[in-house]
């Protein structure tokens, strides 16, 4: 992390003319303002983004659990709700899903 030093004291003495202020606390608060400005460059916002992601994922893999559809693999269903007794030609008679 390099900062504009330059930029830093020109922004500090410019709060200092407008007055209020020491110039001390006009360039801790512009040191503050340049940090501030770092923690929101695109590469730190990509970086917290993707870690964020990565702990919400493993967070959901762990709690996801694949649960069995007891009619999905219901053995009871009728021979005609799979073939169609009219039709003749190969292929033709399987009608599921």
């Amino acid at each position: 992390m390099s900062y504009n030093l330059s930029q830093i004291m020109k922004s500090a003495h410019r709060n200092y003319k407008k007055g209020g202020k020491t110039f001390s606390e006009c360039l801790k608060s512009a040191w503050s303002f340049a940090k501030l400005q770092e923690s929101f460059s695109p590469e730190a916002v990509k970086s917290r983004t993707d870690k964020f992601l990565a702990e919400r994922h493993e967070a959901m893999s762990k709690t996801a659990k694949a649960t069995l559809s007891k009619e999905y693999n219901n053995l009871n269903i009728p021979v005609s709700a799979y073939y169609n007794p009219n039709s003749t030609h190969y292929g033709a008679h399987y009608v599921g899903d």
